[in-house]
């Protein structure tokens, strides 16, 4: 495994953003677990920390704040070979009610998986000590259950992913992962829906996710910086306001964004985003059932609903090929059927894949072009919570999203933001087209979003209700 630092978080920072009584509330609640703390480290452990990940981007906001408590709180990620992710994509897509690639989770996947988790394992249970406290996330991480819990540990599997109605798909994903949470004290999952069927219910607990409101994704950015961050990444035309915007990282270094290199500079499809434009957006990694390739198809089926200068652009993290083939191949197919619609539609159309050899500067980058849009549109085919919704709320984007999974329990339809079904292209358009002519209804509904996300989905009742499975773990 590999340990990723992070430079401790003031609570004071995360207290800036929430009133007397959340602030009140937030303390009292720390003051109480000081006692369950005491003595203990806390281990995390993603599958990954890349730019995208929303485990990751979950993480490291807590784990900052537990080490600015004084808590002895580690994070680790998985070392994993190509073909184990592989065999990850298949349990993520599965878990979702989805083939996926269509491969297997036999025993020859089986055996992969647990030598792989086993080898990382040996890297880190020796340090573990009793009573110590290891917090897994998603299915690439279940089958170290054992390892930690024999060494004393007690073990909480957190599952972002998930979906109500998974089908056969679903029960192939639970069979395979069934004999390792046996060994879990407590399993979290965002919805009540997407637990495993077969865990007890004293053995569940639910806890939505939640957004960093400093990090560099989402820390705030006046619009001449985030028109520079856009302009400087050769993404959008035009001249940037300035040469320089400054940015912490999460180590607490200052740095600056100036640009990327020549060689990142590639925006997967269309030109650049020209100056006038208002684009409507969509963050996404490049997963099939995050709706990209359909959100093409809509856009371009309903062009002629939508105002001239409204434009469409989808963003993600650059994949790796030979590490993120299944990735790279939906990326593929939404630029080439992109590149095959008519010229009218397809000059308006911009995906942009962003590099990912930074991971502070990819997220610079998707909060400047979430700042500057004037829609953020999520439509997923299926999603477990949807962390990108979140945070377009939080930048006071008007939002139109599918009305699929944990979206509708972020949006309140037509008050925080616009859910649609997903598979209703006209009913999109609609939505969209009405926010981008009734610019103060937007900013109405972007207000009342800002305040929905500071009320529910920061960290401090994250921290609060980690605190609480802590407790009912140790139990």
């Amino acid at each position: 495994m590999r340990t990723i630092d992070l430079a401790p978080l003031p609570l004071s920072d995360l207290e800036s953003h929430l009133d007397e009584v959340a602030v009140r509330r937030l303390r009292d609640g720390i003051d109480a677990a000081r006692g369950l703390l005491e003595g203990r480290t806390i281990w995390t452990v993603t599958p990954s920390a890349a730019a995208g990940s929303g485990p990751a981007e979950i993480v490291a906001p807590l784990v900052g704040y537990a080490r600015g408590l004084g808590v002895n709180a580690r994070w680790l990620t998985l070392d994993a070979p190509a073909e184990f992710l592989t065999i990850s994509s298949r349990l993520h897509a599965a878990m979702h009610g989805d083939r996926g690639d269509g491969g297997r989770l036999a025993d020859k996947q089986r055996d992969i998986y647990e030598h792989v988790l086993a080898s990382n394992a040996d890297n880190v249970v020796d340090e573990v000590r009793e009573n110590d406290v290891v917090i897994l996330h998603d299915p690439p991480t279940a089958g170290l259950a054992k390892a930690f819990t024999r060494a004393g540990a007690v073990v909480i599997w957190r599952c972002h992913v998930g979906a109500a109605q998974t089908g056969e798909e679903g029960q192939r994903a639970w069979a395979f992962l069934d004999r390792y949470l046996e060994d879990v004290d407590l399993v979290v999952a965002s919805r009540p829906e997407y637990l495993p069927p077969y865990i007890e219910e004293a053995r569940c607990s639910i806890l939505t996710p939640s957004i960093n409101p400093d990090s560099p994704k989402n820390r705030v950015l006046d619009l001449d910086d985030s028109w520079s961050v856009a302009r400087l990444s050769g993404f959008f035309d035009g001249q940037a306001p300035f040469d320089a915007v400054p940015f912490i990282r999460e180590d607490g270094r200052p740095d600056a964004f100036r640009g990327l290199q020549d060689d990142d500079a590639d925006a997967g499809f269309g030109s650049p985003v020209p100056q006038g434009a208002r684009i409507v957006t969509q963050v996404q990694r490049w997963d099939r059932l995050k709706g990209g390739l359909e959100l093409v198809e809509a856009f371009a089926s309903q062009i002629d609903t939508l105002p001239a200068d409204a434009h469409l652009v989808l963003v993600g993290p650059r994949p790796d090929p030979s590490r993120e083939a299944a990735a790279a191949r939906v990326l593929g197919e939404i630029v080439s059927r992109a590149g095959t619609l008519p010229h009218a539609a397809a000059q308006r159309i911009h995906v942009l894949a962003v590099p990912t050899t930074d991971r502070e500067v990819n997220a610079t980058i998707i909060n400047a072009i979430q700042r500057i849009s004037a829609v953020v549109t999520q439509r997923s085919l299926v999603e477990a919570f949807g962390l990108t919704v979140a945070e377009a709320m939080w930048k006071k984007a008007p939002v139109v999203a599918s009305a699929v999974g944990g979206i509708q329990d972020q949006i309140e339809d037509g008050v925080s933001g616009m859910l649609v079904d997903p598979l209703d292209a006209p009913a999109w358009a609609e939505a969209v087209r009405d926010l981008l002519l009734f610019t103060e209804r937007a900013k109405e509904m972007g207000d009342v979003a800002h305040e929905a996300v500071r009320r529910r989905f920061l960290p401090d009742r994250h921290l609060l209700e980690v605190l609480d499975a802590i407790g009912r773990a140790s139990e």
